[in-house]
C-alpha cells in the first residue's frame, strides 16, 4: 500500500511536472510569437523611419537650395536696381548737358507707343498669362496707299 502511495505520489508529481512543462512550453511559444510579431513591427517601423529620414534630408536640401537661390535673386535684384539708378542718373546728367537730348526726352510719345506700354494691374503669373492671351499684343496697323 505504501508502494502504491509512493507510485501514486510520483505519478501526481510527474503529472504536475508535465503540466508545468506544458504550460511553460505554451508560454515560451507565446513569447516567441510575440517576439516575432514585435520584430516584424520593429522592422516595418525602421523602414518607415528610414523613409521619413530620407524625406527630411531631401526637404532640408531643398530648403537650403531655395534659400541660396532667394539670396542670389535678391542680390541680382539689388544689382539691377543699382544699375537702373546709375543709368537714370546718367540720363539726367546728359539731359542737363545736351539741349537736343533734353528736347527729345521732353517730347511726348505717340499714342500708339503709350498704349503699348499700358498694362492693367495684375496679381500673379496666371493673371498675366490670361491678360496676354486675351489681349491683342499689337493691333493691325494702318496700311497706306504707298505700300
Amino acid at each position: 500500500m505504501r508502494a502504491l502511495a509512493v507510485v501514486l505520489a510520483l505519478a501526481v508529481v510527474l503529472a504536475l511536472a508535465l503540466a508545468a512543462l506544458g504550460w511553460q512550453s505554451w508560454r515560451l511559444n507565446n513569447a516567441s510569437h510575440t517576439i516575432e510579431t514585435q520584430g516584424a513591427a520593429l522592422k516595418s517601423k525602421t523602414q518607415e523611419l528610414t523613409k521619413k529620414n530620407s524625406q527630411l534630408i531631401g526637404l532640408s536640401i531643398l530648403t537650403e537650395t531655395n534659400s541660396r537661390e532667394q539670396t542670389r535673386l535678391y542680390a541680382a535684384a539689388e544689382q539691377t536696381t543699382a544699375l537702373l539708378r546709375s543709368r537714370q542718373r546718367r540720363i539726367e546728367e546728359l539731359k542737363r548737358e545736351n539741349e537736343d537730348l533734353r528736347r527729345w526726352a521732353d517730347t511726348p510719345l505717340p499714342a500708339d507707343i503709350i498704349r503699348l506700354r499700358e498694362r492693367p494691374a495684375l496679381a500673379g503669373g496666371a493673371a498675366y498669362r490670361e491678360w496676354l492671351s486675351q489681349s491683342d499684343a499689337v493691333p493691325p496697323g494702318k496700311v497706306s496707299a504707298e505700300q
